[in-house]
């Protein structure tokens, strides 16, 4: 065997990881979905950071608890924060006791993730899937 087989490890590590990561991205929104509270917001404010190389908005939620407390939290894992403009209401989840835990309530969350998974399973099953078939061409049993 060449080197060249070590070039099939980054595939298969990068599959695993994928999986490992989007697997406790789905774990901790069915979480969140079953345990959290229902809250509603309205978007306050933009806040940009930077991710990368590249500038990024996120959007500012000011939200009531249960408690009758107001929060008012960045959503940093929002993606597309341009569809939230200032006043938007919105629907939130957030864990009792927990305020820094808010998320807004969308299924798209979940989905992303459940498919996020399925593609590193893809990627880390079809690679030792190929590798497998070339050992066995390779070595006459």
């Amino acid at each position: 065997m060449t080197a060249y087989w070590f070039l099939a490890l980054i595939p298969f590590l990068a599959g695993l990881a994928l999986t490992a990561v989007e697997a406790r991205n789905a774990f901790t929104e069915h979480v969140l979905r079953r345990m959290g509270r229902h809250a509603e917001g309205v978007v306050s404010d933009h806040v940009a950071s930077r991710e990368g190389t590249y500038p990024t908005l996120h959007p500012v939620v000011r939200w009531t608890d249960g408690d009758g407390t107001e929060h008012e939290h960045a959503l940093p894992d929002t993606t597309d924060a341009h569809r939230l403009a200032k006043g938007t209401r919105v629907h939130l989840r957030h864990l009792p006791g927990a305020p820094e835990s808010v998320v807004l309530d969308s299924p798209e969350r979940y989905r992303t993730a459940v498919l996020g998974m399925w593609l590193g399973v893809l990627l880390w099953a079809g690679t030792l899937t190929a590798v497998l078939i070339r050992l066995a061409t390779l070595y006459p049993f």
